[in-house]
């Protein structure tokens, strides 16, 4: 009785016959499929770049026009990395846990499968822990509410930290504030988010047409008293928050018709 190719061994040309779709004889492995998706978001003001070995010349965009948050990259779950093959000769394809291989990206010393455990340590001030800076994973598009506002939190405790460490820096000596500026480049970011003057940072704020009445408005801002003096409702969610109008008026803005 013959045997069947699983059991006198196969070459990378039988295996290719059998299964043109799903082998390259060229990396001597079945073809990479992706099972899911991990989305990597940012409500960080400033864009990243990430130079990993599972990810090498990465740029993590930040959010630009005001937007709340923005996809900052998208990672292949699980993620492929090509190695030497010490055994056979030539390469090989290892693969790797996409969910893990985010969480590594976003804050390499983090061991935990939640993003946001222990990313508010002492390494807050470090450049690498993009968590503590408002990105994170999510295994949906878009995120969840409670996954953005944890973000946003992580972001607001920096920038509280920044502009702590400027304002310090700043009442010891030109010098130490002008170095802090420089490590630090996201700090105008952080005195504009909170509100904060003085005599060293310049108030920059990204202006845009409001969708609904054509006013000149800042581009964040989910309501504003329009020029004909009516209350303009841009994210009928973010202005019931903010206590602008009440939730039966939030319902009619949600359920009318586009």
């Amino acid at each position: 009785m013959a045997k069947t190719i699983f059991e006198k061994g196969v070459n990378a040309g039988e295996m290719k016959r059998l299964n043109p779709e799903e082998f390259t004889a060229n990396m001597g492995n079945t073809r990479y499929h992706v099972e899911s998706t991990i989305y990597i978001f940012s409500t960080a003001k400033r864009d990243f770049q990430v130079a990993q070995p599972l990810f090498p010349g990465l740029t993590l965009r930040g959010c630009k026009s005001g937007e709340r948050f923005v996809l900052a990259a998208t990672v292949p779950d699980p993620v492929p990395q090509a190695s030497p093959d010490l055994e056979r000769g030539g390469r090989r394809i290892d693969y790797h846990d996409g969910w893990m291989c985010a969480v590594g990206l976003l804050n390499p010393e983090s061991t935990a499968r939640d993003p946001f455990v222990g990313a508010d340590g002492s390494n807050i001030s470090v450049g690498n822990n993009l968590i503590a800076q408002g990105l994170f994973p999510s295994m949906t598009n878009p995120p969840s509410e409670e996954d953005l506002r944890k973000a946003e939190s992580f972001r607001d405790r920096r920038y509280k930290w920044l502009v702590d460490e400027a304002l310090r820096a700043a009442a010891t000596s030109s010098k130490k504030l002008a170095d802090f500026l420089r490590q630090h480049e996201d700090v105008h970011d952080a005195m504009d988010a909170l509100g904060m003057k003085a005599d060293w940072h310049q108030k920059r704020e990204v202006m845009a047409k409001c969708p609904n009445c054509g006013d000149d408005i800042p581009a964040s801002v989910a309501f504003h008293r329009s020029t004909a003096g009516i209350l303009c409702v841009i994210d009928p969610e973010r202005a019931f928050r903010a206590g602008a109008i009440d939730r039966a008026r939030m319902e009619d803005l949600l359920t009318m018709p586009a």
